[in-house]
């Protein structure tokens, strides 16, 4: 197999030709989102990148290891487990993410029809989509998400949790003890319902969301990405974890396809 040469090995001193080097083969950068979070296990990440042959995240998640981008670490449980993380100067590449998320959105070819989102992948998203100049509540609000990936049921079941106060929009992996609000279910439906505008008594009603508490709250929060959605086909629709095209109401127009929001 022929060396892989580098953009400094033909010369070029460029910063982000640097940092192509070390995020810009393919998988890269869906291994990182998926480590934003918190730490991950191999069958974790091997789970959540679709579409990854073990072999590939293996060497992947060593070339990350070898640039300072992600380390190994032992979880603090009975087994000891071994996983992966995020360094702290990998953790930036969070900002690298938004900015290159909202570029993308002006893309011709997006929104890509047929694809979903995982637990990680949504949350991550609604990080990148908070508007830049931030946003208030005009009172504190607590929520909490129990999602799991419809098209990887073995994946389990992620917790999130948002603490909103002011402008302190704080969304995280975690739990909290009596939220205002709980969302329960695929992670893709909820995608549909932030960032798409799909209905939640139509997500209740095909049983592919189940929502508990303050649903005042739950509105403020999907408000809060309305901007984002807007931005995206009037047309799209995710229903259940599975796509589903609506035409929009104008004479002639074809359906839109699935949106997905970027990450």
């Amino acid at each position: 197999m022929p060396t892989k040469r580098t953009y400094a090995d033909l010369g070029d001193a460029c910063a982000t030709a640097h940092g192509l080097d070390i995020v810009g083969d393919r998988w890269n950068l869906v291994v990182v989102r998926e480590l934003l979070l918190g730490p991950r296990r191999f069958a974790d990440l091997l789970s959540a990148v679709i579409g990854i042959s073990p072999g590939v995240l293996t060497a992947r998640l060593r070339e990350l290891q070898d640039a300072g981008v992600v380390e190994q670490v032992t979880l603090d449980d009975l087994a000891r487990t071994r996983a992966y993380r995020v360094t702290p100067w990998g953790a930036g590449l969070e900002d690298v993410m938004r900015a290159l998320g909202r570029w993308a959105h002006g893309s011709p070819s997006f929104p890509v029809p047929g694809t979903g989102m995982t637990p990680d992948a949504v949350i991550v998203a609604m990080r990148t989509m908070v508007p830049t100049e931030g946003v208030r509540a005009d009172r504190p609000l607590t929520a909490t998400w129990e999602l799991h990936d419809e098209r990887r049921p073995a994946a389990g079941v992620r917790r999130y949790r948002l603490l909103w106060e002011g402008r302190c929009f704080d969304l995280a992996e975690g739990s909290l003890e009596s939220p205002d609000v709980t969302v329960r279910g695929d992670s893709t439906a909820w995608t549909g319902a932030v960032f798409l505008g799909v209905p939640l008594d139509e997500l209740e009603r095909s049983g592919a969301l189940a929502v508990e508490g303050d649903r005042d709250a739950l509105a403020r929060v999907v408000a809060v990405f309305a901007p984002a959605a807007g931005e995206l086909s009037p047309g799209a629709r995710v229903v259940g974890g599975r796509s589903a095209q609506t035409a929009t109401s104008t004479p002639g127009a074809r359906p839109s396809p699935t949106a997905r929001p970027r990450s």
